[in-house]
């Protein structure tokens, strides 16, 4: 745990200067601005929650004792990083052994995707902290009943009820940290039915009375946790919800027709939490022709998906075939943040993160799963999360930082099959042998996936533009607009063809003065997408100023017809028309 403390107040500090970390975008400025308002007093809000809550309050909570601050947000996300190898050390040693302990403790400390999450403003560092509290707990449950304590039955199940109660608890904390944590509700019930029958001898009668009560104590826990939120989101809104309104919005994102299998905002420059809530009721609004509730809203997007993706069954199941292998491969798909740009300034992130990441974890994993496979009865609920979490990422769409739940999941395995592949060198048995084998395999696809973590290909050059771009804006609204322009023109050599990464460069030269590159840039855009919101309106100011008043006018017009509410376009028009001889 002091290593893994060390190594990310390590990158916290070499990563200072990165653009993002000094000005927040995206989701960060909208955590940060909601935990803000919540310390100053908002504990309720007016409005059901559209993201997950309990990041932004745990924020307030810290603001609150140790004053506002992104170091205070960066310094905390260490600390909960560095508890979290200790939980899954902890967990794996009772799943497994001590050694598999050690080293499923070493892997995260070092694991480089890890690092970078505890160190931005970003829930994936909580997550990971109650998906390794709850590999604990659940290993707690699957690990031999104690003996030689003079405990009777009773009171051995009275012990699995209470750790029950805190499965469900962490469960709970998850899903209004990550909502797609509700998928494993189900699992954890069924596992829960299944615990005292396979842990202790009852009659029949006593065993379907414990079996009812362990699931009890587990939907206890739950509901200590998602009641009182769906009791305030009754009250502020009307509207019953354990967590939030958002998977209707997130999955038409992820399964609309000429969905990538990545994020895409409901309109094209407004990737922002506050953007896409109010796009997302706006346009539903638009449609339907009348004011809608949140859950209306929600229900309309899964319908419209629904309706897309039954047009076109085919071209759906490419696309969740797609999103599987965004799932599996090596890359960190990046948000508004990216973990290379941040590996670019960081000599510690530039070491681990070509030596410890997805690519090189999933090959042990799968060493250990097949090592551990004669335990399946005691690890298939830890097999059925690993399952399912798949699926319901895939069922949306993938970020790296989506993805962090799984990699966690897949530690223990991993530590189980390094330890597994370094015993069977000392063994002849034929199982010891077999392990060699798929461990030597694992190890060169372990090794190829490294290797190409190191040379990104073009298509994952054009994926990162975005975080590019986003450091870039962050600069630009601060005003540092010379600081700015090498990420916007790298954003815009990492993809070319970006109608968003010409329109930065393009705003940025307008400011400068620097009109004729300005109106190119502009141009290349509206060839890209005629109908980016603002750009004909951009264009036309750029024209203008650069003393081509007839070439501004029909760009403003054309601004107008787009947007008829725009009254600086149509003053603009009247301007022009009047000095037309």
């Amino acid at each position: 745990m002091v290593l893994a403390l060390g190594l990310r107040l390590a990158c916290a500090w070499q990563t200072r200067q990165v653009p993002t970390a000094r000005y927040l975008v995206g989701d960060a400025l909208g955590y940060y601005q909601w935990a803000q308002r919540i310390a100053a007093g908002d504990w309720v809000g007016a409005q059901g929650f559209y993201q997950a809550p309990l990041y932004p309050y745990l924020l307030a909570i810290a603001f609150k004792i140790f004053g506002e601050g992104v170091w205070t947000i960066r310094v905390l996300q260490a600390v909960w990083g560095a508890a979290a190898c200790g939980c899954l050390a902890l967990g794996t040693s009772w799943l497994f052994h001590r050694r598999a302990g050690l080293v499923a403790g070493w892997v995260l400390a070092l694991y480089a995707p890890a690092i970078y999450f505890d160190g931005i403003v970003q829930k994936a560092s909580l997550t990971g902290l109650l998906v390794c509290a709850l590999i604990a707990a659940i290993a707690w449950q699957v690990s031999p009943l104690p003996s030689g304590e003079g405990l009777g039955v009773r009171a051995l199940l009275a012990r699995r009820w209470l750790s029950l109660a805190v499965v469900g608890l962490l469960i709970g904390l998850l899903s209004i940290t990550r909502e797609n944590a509700l998928i494993w509700v189900p699992v954890l019930a069924i596992w829960a039915w299944r615990l005292p029958i396979a842990n202790c001898r009852l009659p029949n009668e006593s065993s379907r009375i414990a079996r009812l009560q362990a699931v009890g104590f587990l939907v206890i826990g739950l509901a200590i946790v998602l009641f009182p939120v769906a009791l305030r989101n009754r009250v502020v809104s009307g509207e019953w919800s354990v967590s939030t309104f958002q998977a209707g919005p997130n999955f038409y994102i992820g399964n609309h027709r000429g969905a990538d299998g990545r994020y895409q905002p409901l309109v094209r420059g407004h990737e922002t939490p506050a953007f896409e809530q109010a796009d997302a009721k706006m346009l539903a609004e638009r449609d339907i022709g009348h004011p809608l509730t949140q859950r209306q809203v929600s229900r309309y997007w899964l319908e419209r998906a629904w309706k897309e993706i039954r047009a076109d069954w085919t071209a759906w199941l490419r696309l969740m075939g797609l999103k599987l292998l965004f799932l599996v491969n090596h890359y960190e798909i990046a948000d508004a943040e990216s973990f290379y740009v941040y590996r670019d300034s960081s000599m510690l992130l530039s070491v681990l993160g070509r030596l410890c990441h997805f690519g090189t974890l999933l090959p042990f994993a799968v060493v250990g799963l097949i090592a551990t496979w004669n335990r399946r009865a005691a690890l298939w609920v830890l097999h059925a999360m690993i399952a399912t979490m798949i699926l319901a990422i895939a069922a949306f769409f993938v970020l790296g930082r989506y993805r962090f739940p799984i990699a966690i999941l897949l530690i223990p395995f991993a530590a189980a099959g390094l330890v597994a592949f370094y015993d069977s060198r000392y063994a002849e048995a034929p199982g010891a042998v077999r392990t060699q084998r798929v461990g030597l395999a694992a190890l060169i696809v372990g090794l190829i996936f490294a290797v190409l973590g190191n040379s990104p290909v073009q298509s994952e050059r054009r994926l990162n533009a975005l975080a590019w771009m986003n450091a870039g804006v962050a600069l630009a609204q601060a005003g540092e607009l010379t600081a700015a322009e090498p990420y916007f023109r790298e954003a815009l050599f990492q993809h070319p063809d970006s109608p968003e990464a010409h329109n930065n460069l393009a705003q940025l030269l307008a400011l400068r003065g620097e009109f004729s590159e300005a109106i190119e840039h502009y141009r290349q855009v509206l060839s890209l997408h005629p109908n980016l919101p603002g750009v004909h309106f951009n264009l036309a100011v750029a024209l203008e100023r650069a003393g081509r008043p007839d070439e501004a006018l029909p760009e403003y017009e054309r601004a107008l017809q787009l947007d008829p509410s725009d009254a600086e376009a149509r003053a603009a028009i009247t301007r022009l028309r009047g000095q037309t001889p």
